[in-house]
């Protein structure tokens, strides 16, 4: 299912990048607004309870001076006293105004309305009292009630402190549930988009794929941004192409063996029928003449069949994924493929070969070392030798094959790799050939993205392959 569709890869990445990025621009948000909160509940409560404190240690100060002023006019009887504890009184009614704004928790607020009314019993007396009756006065005590309220006040703090940690660790938690979450979120909106992101390019890469192992039949649709899109209907279109081209390719040399080997096959069945003497029996000479006309037969159809394997080889896409492999074992394996040629040509086979992996068509390798082998066992003579080395550069492992054979002329050298080339040396062991076995190794070689020479030797011929342990 396609959720959307953006026009081009690059539209579809910023767009991730801005919604991950609002992402955790946003959790930042939320985060330092509730940071905010905490900090400006903190201001508050440390700012009321200085306050408090502030304002219950001046009570306490006011209370004391304000029971020793009545206490001093209930001796003494001066009126400058009583005054005094006017003035005092209006500074302490302020406090405890004060207090009782500040919502510092219901002990303190009891014991203050107790303190007024006492401190009201202690100015009505005193307002009332004349010099001559003043001795007469009773003033309870007022600090206590002074000294109750700073305790209230000092156990509302401790409780504001409490909730305030309290406060602060649950607000931890929700920051840390938050970071988690949004962290989660920020991710999974990562990985949604990284898959909208690859998922085409993966479908290309399938695409391609598909292309070079000859699976033509398997239409070709992308999904993704637009512009992709539109590369996966080129690439369809280059698949229906590269079908009709196989079709005709495959059309073209069916034709051409059949007519090819339709009149060869009269010929070969015309000369066998000489030989059998059906049409009469034949003198010597005419006896040679018919078997040199079946031979060359023979030798043609074997000549049209390999140019018919050439073409195929050369036209033929890649149906194996390049892998990793062991490139000496390969070469272990071919040499053992052929030990029967080997022991009936008494051939001594010397190795020196080093562990190497490459990663490449494992059919095409073979195939390159097996034709290397088999041209060296070809012109190798009776009880020779042939050597096998294989060591590792920095980027590319290096095969070499040398035989004790005659060698190639300087005038072979650079005609060796064309195709159906016979060079002026020629074994003296039974074999045929059609010249196709270098020339074959030399494109499966470069189709690899190495590179298949002849290099000088002191006898016989050496080849060289410097093929890369990791394909361009």
């Amino acid at each position: 299912m396609q959720l959307f569709t953006t026009r081009s890869i690059r539209q579809l990445t910023i767009l991730g990048f801005v919604a991950v990025a609002a992402l955790l621009i946003s959790a930042l948000v939320v985060t330092a607004r509730q940071l905010d909160s905490l900090s400006e509940q903190s201001q508050v409560t440390v700012a009321a309870a200085a306050n408090a404190m502030s304002a219950s240690r001046q009570l306490i100060e006011q209370s004391i001076a304000m029971e020793r002023n009545a206490r001093q006019f209930a001796v003494l009887g001066e009126e400058t006293l009583r005054q005094l504890y006017r003035d005092r009184r209006a500074e302490f009614l302020a406090l405890m105004t004060q207090i009782e704004a500040l919502d510092v928790g219901t002990e303190a607020l009891q014991t203050t309305q107790e303190m007024r009314a006492r401190e009201a019993t202690i100015y009505a007396s005193l307002d009332s009292a004349t010099a001559t009756r003043a001795n007469n006065l009773e003033i309870p005590e007022l600090a206590n009630h002074a000294y109750r309220i700073a305790d209230a006040i000092g156990q509302w703090i401790d409780q504001q402190q409490t909730e305030l940690l309290a406060r602060s660790e649950q607000t931890k938690q929700t920051l840390t549930f938050q970071a988690l979450l949004f962290i989660g979120a920020a991710a999974a909106l990562a990985v949604l988009f990284v898959w909208l992101i690859t998922r085409p390019l993966q479908q290309i890469n399938r695409a391609i794929n598909n292309i070079g192992s000859g699976a033509y039949d398997q239409h070709i649709k992308i999904a993704g941004p637009q512009d992709l899109q539109a590369l996966g209907k080129r690439l369809d279109w280059l698949r229906g192409r590269l079908q009709e081209l196989e079709q005709h390719r495959s059309s073209f040399l069916r034709h051409v063996s059949h007519e090819l080997k339709t009149p060869l096959a009269s010929m070969q069945e015309g000369a066998a029928l000489l030989n059998e003497g059906l049409v009469g029996s034949l003198s010597d000479q005419q006896r040679e003449i018919s078997q040199i006309i079946a031979n060359n037969c023979a030798r043609l159809q074997n000549l049209i069949e390999d140019l018919l394997r050439h073409n195929s080889q050369n036209f033929e896409v890649l149906d194996i994924m390049p892998k990793a492999l062991r490139f000496d074992e390969l070469v272990l394996g071919v040499v053992e493929a052929h030990q029967l040629a080997i022991s009936n040509g008494k051939v001594q086979i010397r190795n020196n070969l080093e562990k190497c992996v490459v990663t490449a068509d494992p059919e095409r390798l073979r195939v390159i070392v097996d034709n290397l082998f088999t041209n060296a066992l070809k012109f190798s003579p009776s009880g020779g030798e042939i050597e096998l080395r294989l060591f590792n550069t920095k980027t590319n492992a290096v095969f070499e094959i040398q035989d004790q054979g005659p060698g190639v002329s300087e005038s072979d050298k650079e005609k060796i790799f064309d195709a159906f080339f016979q060079g002026v040396q020629q074994s003296s062991k039974p074999y045929s050939g059609s010249g196709l076995g270098l020339a074959i190794a030399r494109d499966y070689a470069i189709a690899g993205g190495g590179e298949l020479t002849l290099v000088n030797a002191t006898s016989g011929a050496c080849f060289r392959l410097n093929f890369p342990l990791v394909p361009a």
